[in-house]
Order: structure tokens, then C-alpha cells, then sequence
């Protein structure tokens, strides 16, 4: 189960066209909060981020677990706290 945010994240993203900078959010803005989204859009974005989401939430705890220590979130590699 997805928390409540999520169906917020997913609207707002469904919003701007899933944009991925700045610039192609803002050609959208007009249509922010303007209609919501069919559930079937969400449950597709759901399942596309479902393992992306387990694998972030995986870094978490392995920063704590491992006493803060600073790894990238993608290569794991140890990291300094200037490219943290």
C-alpha cells in the first residue's frame, strides 16, 4: 500500500505532463489542481516506481544502519560530504 502523499505526488505530476525539468513544468502550470487524474493512470505510475521507492527506502536504511555513512544513492559507492 502507497501512502496518502502519493496520490498527491501522482496529481500534481499528472498535472504538468510528468515533466521532467523546470521549464517543461511551467509551460503547465495553467492545468495544475485543474482536473484529477483516472485511478488507472495512477496505478500504472504506482507500478512503475514501485521498486525504484524500494530501492530508495533501502539507502535509508542502510545510511542508519551503517552509522550515517555517506554512499551514493545510485552505486552505493562511499561518497564525501561535499558530493553528498
Amino acid at each position: 500500500l502507497f501512502p496518502m502523499n502519493s496520490f498527491a505526488d501522482h496529481d500534481i505530476l499528472w498535472d504538468i505532463g510528468y515533466a521532467k525539468t523546470w521549464e517543461e513544468a511551467n509551460v503547465h502550470l495553467g492545468t495544475l489542481y485543474s482536473e484529477s487524474p483516472p485511478i488507472e493512470d495512477f496505478f500504472v505510475w504506482r507500478d512503475l516506481r514501485v521498486m525504484d521507492e524500494c530501492h530508495w527506502y533501502g539507502w535509508f536504511i542502510d545510511y542508519w544502519m551503517e552509522g550515517g555513512l555517506m554512499r551514493d544513492i545510485f552505486t552505493h559507492k562511499i561518497t564525501t560530504p561535499e558530493h553528498w
